[in-house]
Formats: structure tokens, C-alpha cells, sequence
């Protein structure tokens, strides 16, 4: 069963960007709380670089989450886009010859026209039967861009 989806298309893990979002107003609600907690006295023995590393820890973190939340697959005419966390990578359609999505694995896997494989962490198996039908997606688009009798989304 082909489901072709319209162009430009753009896949997201929704459990990820969920947790990603939950932990970020989660650590920052903490911490706030846990200052502000503190008496004046002990506040005030804190030094600049004793708080600037806080909040040094803090922006590490987020940025992580941050990187886990812009996770994202793109697809357009001419090729796809894929996110994972801070690098990008494009892969024109002919390039990619098959996707799988396997229990086994965390995420999609696409094969590549080089021998090489790619991890779509915007397709995540933890994500169930939204998963399954994006990888679905995915590969009709392969399928018909490519011409390829390879793809699938099992």
C-alpha cells in the first residue's frame, strides 16, 4: 500500500520532543526552586564563577535537549533532510535505496547508494504505529522518486 504524502514533508519524533521539552521546563523549575530554597547567607557565599558554573551545567544541558527536540527528517522534491541533533545531512533520492524500521533498533535506518547506512532518529520505534507509518511514508517516497523496488517500511 503506497501513502504518499505531500511535498514538502517534515517527520518528528513526538516521544523524544515530548521528553526533550518535559525535562528541559523540568531542570529549569528545579533548580530555580532549589535557589531560591536557599537562605540569603548561603546564597551570597556563592562566587561569580561558583554561579557561572551552574549555569554553565544548565546551558550544556539544555543545548542537549535542545539537540534531541530539533531531531527532524525533511522531505522535498529534489531530497531529504535529515536532523539528528546539530548535524545535518542531505541525500538527494537517488542516493537512498532502502529504509527499514526493525523492533530491534531505536530508530529508521537508511540504507545508502554508497554502502553506507544513516540512523533517521525522527523515526523512532519507541513512537509505535506513528512510527511505523512514517517509515511507511518514507519509503513510497523512495520508491517513487528513486524508482527503487527496495524500500520498505517493515
Amino acid at each position: 500500500m503506497s501513502e504518499l504524502v505531500t511535498l514538502p514533508h517534515r517527520w518528528r519524533p513526538f516521544g523524544a520532543r515530548l521528553a526533550a521539552i518535559a525535562g528541559a521546563i523540568a531542570l529549569v523549575g528545579v533548580m530555580t526552586f532549589l535557589w531560591l530554597m536557599l537562605p540569603d547567607e548561603v546564597q551570597e557565599k556563592f562566587t561569580f564563577f561558583q554561579r557561572l558554573t551552574l549555569l554553565g551545567f544548565l546551558l550544556i544541558v539544555l543545548v542537549l535537549l535542545n539537540g534531541i527536540f530539533r531531531t527532524s527528517a525533511l522531505a522535498a522534491e529534489s531530497g531529504l533532510t535529515v536532523t539528528n541533533g546539530y548535524k545535518m545531512r542531505y541525500y538527494d533520492w537517488a542516493e537512498i535505496l532502502h529504509v527499514s524500521l526493525h523492533k530491534n533498533r531505536p530508530w529508521a535506518l537508511l540504507d545508502l547508494s554508497d554502502g553506507s547506512t544513516l540512523a533517521v532518529m525522527a523515526i523512532q520505534v519507541s513512537d509505535g504505529q506513528r512510527a511505523t507509518k512514517a517509515a511507511r511514508e518514507l519509503a513510497a517516497l523512495i520508491d517513487t522518486r528513486a524508482g527503487s523496488d527496495s524500500a520498505n517500511g517493515s
